[in-house]
């Protein structure tokens, strides 16, 4: 198989590709829409581990948006012209505007509908070499494990030491990540109709176990589940944590996201966020057990997440933004 010689902490693809024969097998979702700029840099690392199979997904411009409408066409045409391999190519791209909540669930149940597993990118998340080949394994090794949900390429706990190559958490980022058949299809509802059943909250407060962290969570879920923000991801955290559901975090942070305070980010405008510079593993990765819950990853993340700091930035914002 061949592969780009771009190197990245002292490993290039190529080497990596030579040590193991890798060929990513499982299906790459990329959810695209008026940014080519990053959209090109991200599908630059797609193309260098050649995907047998990819899924395009792109929402239409809003209405009235020349301009945008010109962006998403040239997105759109930008990335079919680097895709110079052999490879099956699916195209799902939206006529008339979506919107965020229904452009990418639609997206990733249209792929899923057809696959076991799915990796998905979205056009602001730059992956590592190491992040294919550890998605591969994870959604292979895991795939008929019911108590595991999803995979991620993204440690947001710069400063934790995980034992071992990858844990289980609740709080597990879609920063380039993966899931199965399984566990969307059946489980994700981007209405969240079941959000004013009480015993759902009762499950919620002890994964987020303490009142302010909940109630963080509650006051997002209520915008949400009332249509106050246009949104898919909130969705999915809730539909895996009622049930008791964990991801898996790898050890090393294998994900970049450049698209921070952005005039054209959706939900990141205004925001920043700490250097997490891309880290290695030993692949292929040490299988982790038992299957439970990395507690005290989980209170890290809380505390740093949920906690205080966050009330903070949000007066902080607030302040800076004059509302």
């Amino acid at each position: 198989m061949l592969c780009s010689l771009t190197k990245m902490n002292g490993r290039t693809v190529r080497e990596f590709c030579e040590m193991t024969d890798f060929i990513l097998t499982i299906p790459v979702v990329f959810i695209i829409f008026n940014r080519p700029d990053t959209a090109e840099k991200v599908f630059n690392e797609i193309k260098k581990v050649r995907p047998t199979k990819l899924y395009l997904v792109s929402d239409a411009a809003r209405d009235g948006r020349e301009e945008e409408r010109e962006k998403v066409g040239k997105c759109r045409h930008l990335i079919e012209s680097m895709i110079d391999w052999d490879c099956e190519v699916i195209r799902d791209y939206a006529i008339k505007n979506m919107g965020c909540k229904n452009r990418v669930s639609s997206g990733i149940s249209g792929a899923l509908k057809n696959e076991e597993s799915v990796i998905i990118l979205e056009d602001d998340v730059v992956p590592s070499p190491d992040f294919f080949p550890f998605m591969q394994q994870m959604l292979t090794e895991y795939r008929y494990e019911e108590k595991v949900m999803m995979v991620s390429g993204t440690n947001l706990l710069r400063d934790y030491k995980i034992k071992g190559d990858y844990t289980f958490s609740f709080f597990s980022s879609i920063w380039g990540w993966g899931t199965w058949n399984r566990a969307w299809m059946r489980y994700y509802d981007p209405e969240m109709k079941d959000w004013a059943d009480i015993e759902n909250k009762k499950r919620l407060r002890k994964v987020y176990r303490n009142p302010l962290a909940f109630a963080l969570f509650k006051k997002d879920a209520d915008i949400v589940y009332n249509g106050g923000k246009d949104t898919w991801d909130l969705q999915w955290d809730y539909c895996r944590m009622k049930r008791g559901a964990l991801g898996i975090v790898p050890a090393s942070n294998m994900i970049n996201n450049i698209g921070f305070d952005r005039e054209d980010a959706t939900h990141t405008t205004g925001m920043s966020f700490e250097d997490f510079s891309y880290g290695s593993l030993n692949l292929p990765c040490r299988k982790t057990e038992p299957i439970e819950e990395d507690l005290s990853y989980d209170m890290a993340y809380l505390k740093k997440y949920m906690g205080l700091r966050r009330i903070v930035n949000a007066v902080r914002k607030r302040l800076f933004s004059g509302h």
